[in-house]
């Protein structure tokens, strides 16, 4: 489970200052916020929480809201087409000019509109009829394992041994079940049933779309690139501290973070705006200089582990100092965005520091 600090060197302020006895002065409406939508209330102690709370994080998957501000993904409810071609297109930031097929159910104006056109228009999803796409209608399990191998014939490659499932016919589906099966993206309810039938579920659908972008490894990126894009945002990130100019935090986030670790961000800069509205100065050191090593990598989303990372933290007011000095030993998850830019989408901590 992530934890409330992550780095990057505004997060680590704010994990120092929120220790310290300064005390905010900015009120906060009690609606809930952009990063309220990464904690949501119902996925903790869900089987598939890894999966759900990535694609959380990496702004992929979206979760409701209700009237009281609370979050819930419904990782149980049945998934419709729309939503999975909607969740598809994103995870693998998909893009296309192209019209596509013109169905007559589908409105312009609908949210799922830009990516049923541009699904169709790669040949990865067709309707439910010439002219009818279906979009609220429920996906079928069988259905979804056609999709992804569509979607992914290209970056994955389908081998290994084929998991023949007792219950599943033949049909339009079987050929992408058995090939899916074959690189471990479906493994069945059971180890004889695939239920290729039943309307796949939120959580279920996640986990299929999450172990095929684990496999891409057609297009991996060089790991000075990685590495690049995570030094470069602590680069800029410090010499708006040694400049005082905490106005151009806003765009130096956005150009290197998304996801859970942008909306952290915002936070950590509303929080450190406060603190300097007090009066106080900041001042940030680095102590030693961090090692990037990248863990894994595939075609769209990579892992890196920071080690030997340090910053000093001063904060001064008047004749009161505080000092701290700040590990910065953690975790950085990054995906690649549609323009081929690599950005940070969280961060987590060393739970030892």
């Amino acid at each position: 489970m992530k934890t409330a600090f992550i780095r990057g060197s505004i997060c680590l302020l704010l994990a120092m200052v929120l220790a310290l006895p300064i005390h905010s002065t900015q009120v906060y409406a009690e609606e809930a916020t952009p990063l309220d939508m990464y904690f949501p209330t119902d996925i903790e102690e869900h089987w598939a929480y890894g999966e759900l709370d990535n694609f959380l994080n990496a702004d992929l998957l979206r979760g409701y809201r209700d009237q009281e501000g609370n979050v819930t993904v419904k990782p149980n409810l049945s998934i419709s087409r729309a939503e999975f071609v909607s969740i598809l297109v994103r995870a693998l930031g998909l893009t296309s000019d192209a019209s596509g097929t013109a169905f007559t159910d589908v409105e312009q104006e609908k949210w799922y509109a830009d990516p049923i056109r541009i699904a169709s228009s790669l040949g990865i999803v067709n309707g439910i009829s010439e002219t009818k796409f279906g979009p609220n209608q429920l996906i079928k399990r069988g259905e979804i394992a056609t999709l992804v191998v569509r979607a992914f014939s290209s970056s994955v490659q389908f081998e290994g041994e084929i998991k023949q499932f007792a219950d599943v016919p033949e049909y339009y589906a079987t050929p992408s079940i058995l090939m899916a099966s074959q690189a471990g993206i479906v493994r069945g309810v059971s180890e004889t049933e695939f239920k290729p039938f039943a309307n796949a579920k939120r959580a279920e659908a996640v986990v299929m779309l999450q172990r095929a972008l684990d496999l891409q490894n057609s297009a991996l990126p060089e790991d000075s690139i990685l590495t690049t894009a995570v030094l470069e945002s602590e680069e800029q990130e410090n010499q708006v501290f040694k400049d005082k100019k905490y106005d151009q935090f806003g765009a130096i986030h956005a150009q290197f973070y998304t996801g859970y670790y942008l909306a952290l961000s915002h936070s950590a800069t509303e929080e450190l705006t406060a603190i300097v509205d007090q009066g106080y100065d900041i001042a940030m050191e680095s102590i030693s200089a961090q090692t990037l090593t990248v863990l894994n990598k595939t075609d769209r989303f990579a892992v890196i582990d920071s080690t030997g990372g340090s910053y000093k933290v001063t904060l001064t007011k008047g004749t009161e100092i505080i000092e701290e000095t700040v590990a910065s030993d953690g975790i950085y998850y990054l995906k690649k965005m549609p323009d081929n830019n690599w950005k940070i989408y969280m961060f987590l901590q060393d739970e030892e520091q």
